[in-house]
């Protein structure tokens, strides 16, 4: 938004001449009285209305040049049913969504010019246009129809209630012509319109056609046949309805027919009448122009009823209009004023808030603000003091010789303080000279509750005056903070002091600490604001709120508009105004309540910014609100680049859902332009969609979040950026949604949407991952068969190894031991056969032949065994054998159980008889029993061997570390059955002896048989 003062205002009253006099007598008047003018009230100027204040005052002025990609030579604007602008220009066709510019060419067709005049849009989004060199084109899902020849230029197209084309040609080959139901019909004398060149064309709201067609303006009223003449012109006359129904028409008009709906637009003060490029009514009743002469004009109060005195506002090159020469104009439905030009684009969008005062060149800036008990507010700049009536506009008081420090409310009166004096303004205009003398420049005044002055003053700290002294007052806490302090200034003043992040309260005559679990955490203390909401503080770091005699402070992460603040309003309504770095923030104390009861809930707010047209961001350093309300509601505020205000009552909210469209995908190197269903090829893993929200009132405020269903568990919450990135998407049918807000927060919920589509690449496919699946199982299936192999091939060698040593083994038995000891029994035998028949000798040496003949068959037996001879051994008929031998011996051996079927191998059995002979061995020898017996089972999988006596059993230290010192009989026991992978355990019964349990695997048939790879060939029996 421009400042006022650029703004060239003209009003049209009928009574130039007057007011041009009264201006020079009031500066005839002002050069005379000179200096005394510094201390004397200036008359009042009159009050103006809403309706009267500045029209260009309440937009924003937003521009686009050529370096922003702006098309040169804009003739023509329309707004798509989408939302989209379009922009016809002398460089060819352009969309715009209020962030970047797309120039638009058909996928079907292409255009015959690319000097583009006129826009028109049918609701299904069919586009017609209309070019400098007389064609006209029709655009429908991206197939271009060109139709009509070169000759003339169009002027505009435009559709009526009926669905009709109208287009209006100018230059020689021009007229007015309609296209239906597939062809063109030109206007002419049979249908009521003259020849010649045809200015303008408008469908009216009741359904006719009005033209300026050469010197005449007509009108075909819905359902006639024929266009009737209404007025003469003299010239080109454009056409616009007004609110109220009326035709009007730019230019000079003449001969207008009585009773009929047309009117000239007026001209402004000493100027002609205005002929214009193009021309349009607003919502609100405004006529906008863009004159031949340059510029762009608005006029209030033409359409209207009763009629309102005419207001017409210039505005050009000097306010930012991106050159003098203006054609086409466009109101889009969130009431945005755009303008083309030849060298760019502009907008005027409404604001809520208006620039009063700007800052005055030379001027050093900065403003002080107060409002008198009647809502005058009272505005100081360096050495000027402006005021305010309720309805009113800024109108200077007075020029002081020094520049003003402060003005303060107080009562009905206003408190000037220049820096070596006090002024009181009465309410009659009156200054009066206060006594005492300052004791320095003045920033801050105020009263408490009896009625007590007190004053901050500029590197001093605080004066409280009393019986006409000024006294200063200074906390006594020597951890004060060192800086000057401040209080709070209007009423209220004088019960706290504040400097730096302390505060202090004056309780019982004396200023005590706050302490700091109970001051307010908003870093440098800025203001103490008093009023209908409680107290609250404001400072660099946010707000703060006394509640119960304890400040609290609202996190800045959950209002982080909330910072620099340096004003507060408290309405009586609650509302809550708050001026801040980053705007004018309206809220309520409800509001401001549930954040702080509930951590992490952001505060219900609206921001107000320079995109709303405040003059900037709000002043810092200062200790007095930057911020009054005024007696008619309005908020003004003194910011860093004039004085703004703001009307509650006139707020601009933006209530329009924003369009949302997906503009493009891309993936792997291919682009996808505005699909509906994206199916992408096998393989996409990288995915860019573009996206944007077709509200142009400030696209740069749009907030977008999106979501790829299937992907994302919860929306993206993307700000403003409207693009999404999605990396290693996987092969599947998803979704992909976007919504936005606008920038008033307004959310189009459903928003706009994708199916994507990713096939599988061969390798992403169930029956390749079935196959892989298959191939892995059968490569588990070959390792394990080589692993098998393997083992199979070690244990062949370990066993071979074996069978070649117990070879070894038995042969050095055969022919060592066995063969010495056949050699001594052949002694033995010689010795027995030269002893008497008959004889003891003789009797023993036979019989100690016997026991060496058997011995020597047991260990032919053995050498049998190491050679891996033999079949399946039958383990009871062993188990005989070995009974009976020690029953010769005189142990008596009882051998029983149910385990007589069980088969072993000759080398199982020969581990399992050598076990048993060694119990019975030890049973007989350390014992002392004369009976054992072996109990032999099969349960489950395992044979079990139990051998018992009743001897004197174990002794304890033998059971418990399971061998004697010395003797190697039960560790051999042991190592014999973990050959065999079975199990023993030794006990010692209650009722005495020893009991030695062995327990066996048997395989599946419960027998042991040797593997025919591991029998040896050619190896006989027993010798």
């Amino acid at each position: 938004m421009q400042p006022q003062h650029r703004l060239r205002q003209i009003r049209y009253r009928g009574q130039a001449n007057d007011r041009k006099m009264a201006h020079k007598g009031e500066s005839l008047l002002v050069a005379l009285l000179g200096m005394a003018l510094l201390f004397t009230p200036a008359p009042a100027l009159p009050q103006t209305t809403h309706a009267q204040q500045p029209i260009f005052a309440q937009y924003n002025h937003r521009a686009w040049r050529l370096v922003d990609g702006t098309p040169p030579d804009i003739w023509s604007l329309a707004q798509a049913p989408d939302g989209f602008l379009w922009i016809g220009s002398g460089a060819g066709l352009y969309r715009f969504d209020g962030i970047s510019f797309e120039e638009v060419t058909p996928r079907v067709g292409s255009f015959p010019s690319r000097n583009i005049t006129a826009l028109a849009f049918e609701p299904d989004g069919t586009l017609w246009i209309g070019y400098f060199s007389g064609e006209v084109s029709r655009l429908r899902n991206g197939r271009l129809d060109n139709f009509l020849t070169q000759g003339a230029t169009v002027e505009q197209i435009v559709r009526d209630r009926d669905g009709a084309i109208w287009v209006a040609r100018s230059a020689i080959g021009g007229g007015l012509l309609r296209f239906e139901r597939g062809r063109w019909q030109r206007m002419g004398r049979a249908a009521g319109a003259p020849a010649g060149a045809a200015f303008a064309v408008l469908a009216a709201s009741d359904g006719a056609i009005w033209a300026n067609v050469g010197d005449r303006i007509l009108v075909r009223r819905r359902g006639a046949a024929r266009f009737e003449i209404v007025a003469r012109t003299n010239g080109v006359s454009r056409l616009s309805e007004g609110s109220d129904g009326r035709i009007w028409a730019s230019g000079e008009v003449f001969d207008i027919r009585p009773a009929m709906k047309l009117a000239q637009v007026p001209a402004p003060p000493g100027e002609p009448p205005s002929s214009a490029d193009r021309m349009i009514f607003a919502r609100n009743g405004t006529l906008w122009q863009t004159p031949f002469s340059g510029g762009v004009l608005a006029m209030r109060g033409l359409a209207g009823l009763p009629p309102a005195p005419v207001h017409v506002e210039r505005f050009g090159v000097q306010d930012g209009l991106t050159s003098r020469r203006a054609v086409p104009l466009l109101e889009d439905r969130e009431g945005n004023i755009w303008i083309g030009t030849n060298l760019g684009l502009n907008r005027l969008r409404p604001v809520s808030a208006m620039t009063a005062l700007g800052i005055a060149p030379g001027s050093r800036g900065g403003f002080e603000l107060a409002v008198r008990a009647d809502g005058t507010v009272f505005i100081a700049e360096a050495n000027l003091l402006y005021r305010v009536r309720p309805g009113g506009q800024p109108e200077r008081v007075r020029r002081f010789a020094a520049d003003i420090t402060t003005i303060e409310a107080d009562g009905d009166d206003i408190i000037v303080a220049l820096p070596d004096r006090l002024l009181r303004l009465e309410p009659n205009g009156a200054f009066r000279t206060l006594t005492p003398r300052p004791p320095g420049e003045i920033v801050s005044w105020s009263r408490d509750a009896g009625g007590g002055i007190w004053a901050s003053v500029v590197q001093r700290g605080v004066f409280h005056l009393v019986d006409g002294s000024w006294h200063s007052v200074s906390p006594s806490d020597p951890q004060a903070y060192p800086g000057t302090f401040h209080t709070p200034s209007g009423p209220g003043g004088g019960e706290w002091l504040y400097a730096g992040d302390q505060l202090y309260r004056r309780e019982r005559g004396q200023f005590h600490r706050v302490p700091p679990d109970r001051a307010p955490r908003v870093g440098h203390i800025a203001l103490l604001s008093i009023g209908p909401s409680g107290v609250l503080a404001g400072g660099e770091l946010g707000l703060a709120l006394l509640d119960r005699g304890r400040f609290r402070t609202l996190d800045p992460r959950i209002a982080p508009d909330l910072s620099g603040i340096s004003g507060i309003v408290q309405s009586p309504d609650g509302t809550l105004w708050i001026n801040g770095v980053r705007g004018l923030v309206r809220t309520t104390r409800a509001a401001l309540v549930a954040a702080l009861a509930t951590p992490g809930i952001p505060l219900r707010h609206h921001l107000f910014s320079a995109g709303d047209g405040l003059p900037g961001v709000a002043q810092q350093d200062e200790h007095k609100s930057t911020a009054v309300r005024g007696g008619d509601g309005r908020i003004w505020v003194a910011n860093n680049s004039g004085v703004g205000a703001i009307d509650p009552s006139r707020i601009v909210s933006n209530r329009e859902p924003p369009p949302v469209v997906i503009r493009s995908a891309s993936a792997n190197g291919r682009s996808f332009t505005a699909p509906g269903a994206l199916s992408l090829p096998a393989g996409t893993q990288n995915l860019r969609i573009t996206y944007t929200a077709l509200s142009l009132a400030a696209a740069e405020r749009n907030r977008f979040r999106y979501r790829l269903i299937g992907v994302d568990k919860d929306w993206v919450d993307a700000g403003s950026r409207r693009e999404a990135f999605y990396a290693n998407l996987p092969p599947g049918a998803w979704r992909f949604q976007v919504i936005a807000a606008n920038n008033d927060g307004v959310w189009n919920e459903e928003g706009a949407s994708i199916a994507i589509t990713i096939p599988p690449m061969f390798y992403q496919t169930w029956w390749f991952r079935l196959l892989c699946l298959a191939a892995l199982l059968m490569v588990a299936w070959l390792f394990y068969l080589w692993r098998l192999r393997e083992n199979t091939a070690q244990e062949r060698a370990r066993v071979e190894a074996q069978i070649g040593e117990r070879e070894r083994i038995a042969r050095e038995l055969h022919d060592t031991l066995l063969q010495g000891m056949q050699g001594l029994m052949l002694r033995f035998q010689a010795a027995a056969n030269a002893t008497p028949s008959g004889s003891k000798a003789h009797a023993l040496l036979e019989t100690a032949l016997e026991r060496a003949d058997d011995v020597i068959v047991q260990a032919r037996d053995r050498v049998s065994g190491l050679r891996g001879v033999g079949e399946e051994a039958d383990l009871m008929t062993l188990l005989e054998t070995l009974a009976e031998r020690f029953r010769e011996d005189g142990l008596a051996v009882s051998l029983r159980g149910p385990g007589a079927t069980a088969k072993l191998t000759p080398q199982s059995a020969e581990q399992l008889l050598a076990i048993i002979e060694e119990a019975l061995a030890n049973v007989l020898r350390h014992a002392q029993a004369r009976e054992a017996i072996v109990d032999v089972e099969n349960v489950g999988h395992s044979l079990v061997v139990r051998l018992s006596d009743h001897g004197i059993g174990l002794p304890a230290d033998v059971l418990r570390n399971r061998e004697r010192p010395g003797h190697f009989g039960l560790p051999g026991m042991r190592e014999r059955v973990k050959a065999l992978g079975g199990e023993i355990a030794f006990a010692v019964p209650s009722a005495g002896g020893t009991e030695i349990v062995v327990r066996i695997p048997l395989s599946g048939e419960r027998r042991w048989r040797v593997p025919r790879r591991w029998k040896m060939r050619g190896f006989g029996g027993r010798r």
